[in-house]
């Protein structure tokens, strides 16, 4: 019953009259910037944000989210998605050429440092300590590590059975979003040989991960978004399923909170055990906007859009 009620809520949000009516409910449109062309993947550091785009990325100033400047734009010599970012290093999900590593410490003279070669596109990047997490689609993930920060070096290359598109790091496990795969747990105490632990089937497609309190959320595109309880990684379990406004991307879990990327529906923040969407900000149909990738920093919410680059603040 309590799957039943959850999805319904979601669900009755979206089967208005149109969908994309504009609405938002404790959160504000706080700065939009503009870029010639889509935006995909981001990561942002104490004063600049990266954002991947088509053989390109560019670095905003971040400094003042009410004013937002485009610093510099560099040019990758395949296409970009996932980044992760660790003092001066720029880690780059660098498409069919594998992980890159780029200088960033004068945005106007970013070097490419040096590349891993991996045998399929770089979906995700993400950082753990001195390790880098990578998702590699039909190729599984890859452990990598920072020992030299500008010369990661390959430690492992794991198999999931799926299409592994997401990824986040939990104490000794990973968990993997891996399409049609679903839900895959690898205990990775030892980064060398990874070794799968627990799995579960999902409702669509696995696109993204996270894991909070004992909960793993999935993002799912258009089916939604699925929790199951990982308290015990060996046996994940559904908790509840939900539909959302559009294509749920990318998802954070932050203070029993889920901050969710949906595509054309915007951004959405839900109190899942309560079964309450908190806040939200959808765009208007006539702005064209995609929200592919979002990253949390205190009460904003910085996205990575097809029309550039968005700020939003949280009202709590």
């Amino acid at each position: 019953m309590i799957l039943l009620i959850f999805g319904q809520m979601w669900q009755e949000d979206t089967l208005g009259a149109n969908k994309y009516k504009p609405d938002s409910l404790n959160m504000t449109l706080v700065k939009r910037l503009r870029l010639p062309t889509p935006c995909f993947g981001l990561a942002v550091g104490n004063r600049y944000a990266y954002l991947s785009s088509l053989r390109r990325i560019y670095i905003v100033d971040v400094s003042k989210p009410e004013s937002l400047y485009r610093e510099a734009t560099f040019n990758t010599t395949n296409m970009p998605l996932g980044l992760a970012l660790k003092g001066k290093y720029l880690y780059v999900g660098h498409g069919y050429k594998g992980l890159s590593v780029f200088n960033v410490s004068n945005p106007n003279m970013v070097r490419e440092m040096y590349t891993v070669p991996l045998p399929d596109t770089v979906m995700e990047v993400l950082l753990r300590g001195n390790r880098l997490y990578v998702t590699v689609g039909d190729s599984g993930f890859a452990i990598l590590s920072l020992s030299n920060p500008a010369r990661p070096r390959l430690v492992s290359l794991t198999k999931t059975g799926g299409f592994t598109r997401g990824i986040t790091v939990k104490g000794k496990y990973a968990y993997i979003a891996a399409g049609r795969g679903g839900l895959k747990v690898f205990d990775i105490s030892n980064p060398r040989r990874p070794r799968i632990v627990g799995q579960a089937p999902t409702r669509g497609f696995a696109i993204s991960v996270e894991v909070e309190g004992g909960v793993a959320y999935v993002a799912l595109g258009r089916d939604g978004v699925q929790l199951f309880d990982v308290s015990d990684p060996s046996q994940p379990k559904e908790i509840r399923w939900a539909k959302g406004p559009g294509s749920a991307l990318n998802v954070k879990a932050i203070n029993n909170l889920i901050f969710v990327a949906f595509g054309d529906g915007g951004v959405s923040v839900i109190d899942p055990f309560r079964k309450v969407e908190v806040a939200r900000y959808r765009p208007p149909i006539y702005k064209g906007d995609y929200v592919f990738d979002i990253v949390v920093q205190g009460d904003y919410i910085y996205a990575a859009s097809r029309k550039g680059m968005v700020v939003y603040k949280f009202l709590r």
